[in-house]
């Protein structure tokens, strides 16, 4: 089904992405606005943007801390905790 603009569907459409709103979050000094929107973009991208910080040599604190909170949550879904899993594998330790 083609969605077309002026049918009333608009609601269903999904929030333009904010680059620069979501990395400002991520970076965020408050661990669990940092959290909010590590599980906002995990949920519509399928992925944890570690991108937004330099872990060449090791796993940026900011990062560590925030998966950590994220794996502690037991609301958190099991998709999500393999996808902090597979992110925490790929990076260095």
């Amino acid at each position: 089904m083609v969605r077309r603009s002026g049918t009333g569907d608009e609601s269903v459409k999904r929030q333009k992405f904010d680059f620069e709103q979501m990395k400002q979050a991520a970076t965020h000094k408050d661990p669990s606005v940092r959290k909010k929107v590590f599980i906002e973009y995990f949920e519509r991208f399928g992925e944890f943007p570690s991108y937004l910080f330099d872990n060449e040599v090791k796993v940026h604190e900011q990062l560590s801390e925030t998966m950590r909170d994220i794996l502690k949550d037991a609301d958190v879904t099991e998709a999500m905790r393999k996808g902090v899993e597979a992110l925490l594998r790929r990076l260095p330790s």
